[in-house]
């Protein structure tokens, strides 16, 4: 794509300054999502996807021709193709296709944690409304998981990964249970 590195956090500092909010990044920390979204895969899938990115790496790309220059660019494409609902549905439906358990934790996990650090930062703030931007893909996911009450916990759930566990039991001492 030819969106600058950073334009979306410009564009959300941009929008909170209109708005006279506090902007507040919040998404789930990317180690936590592919964490997750390893440790969800079985090893069939983990397999195919190391063979997939191998194959990716190993391939060379295919140099364009002087006659393509007229063709639409891939990015201009893909920008397109992002603002049709049907072709995010698809998208989803191919992931779910090639890798069943990575839809979970990378969709619909991190649609539900999106929603949930909008309704803290209300709580926080003491406002009724907030200013959430989310990517195109994430942003019906997000608004359904809004209107849901979540169970407690469901916060702290989503961020919990054995490694984390690991780490916050050696900093701080904490003990595991006995069973």
């Amino acid at each position: 794509l030819d969106v600058p590195i950073g334009a979306d956090f410009r564009a959300a500092a941009s929008a909170a300054r209109t708005y006279n909010s506090t902007l507040v990044l919040g998404d789930r920390p990317i180690e936590i999502t592919l964490e997750r979204c390893w440790r969800a895969l079985s090893l069939d899938e983990k397999a195919k996807l190391v063979r997939t990115a191998f194959s990716a790496l190993l391939t060379p790309g295919q140099a364009r021709s002087a006659n393509a220059s007229a063709a639409p660019r891939a990015s201009e494409v893909v920008d397109a193709a992002l603002d049709d609902d049907d072709v995010l549905q698809q998208y989803e439906s191919l992931l779910a296709a090639e890798y069943p358990s990575l839809v979970e934790p990378l969709i619909r996990e991190r649609d539900i944690f999106l929603s949930l650090t909008m309704k803290n930062s209300m709580a926080v703030s003491g406002t009724r409304r907030v200013l959430g931007i989310v990517g195109r893909g994430h942003q019906k996911g997000v608004m359904e998981a809004l209107r849901r009450q979540h169970e407690p916990g469901r916060f702290k759930a989503l961020t919990w990964t054995p490694s984390r566990a690991a780490a916050k039991q050696k900093v701080l001492g904490v003990p595991r249970p006995l069973f």
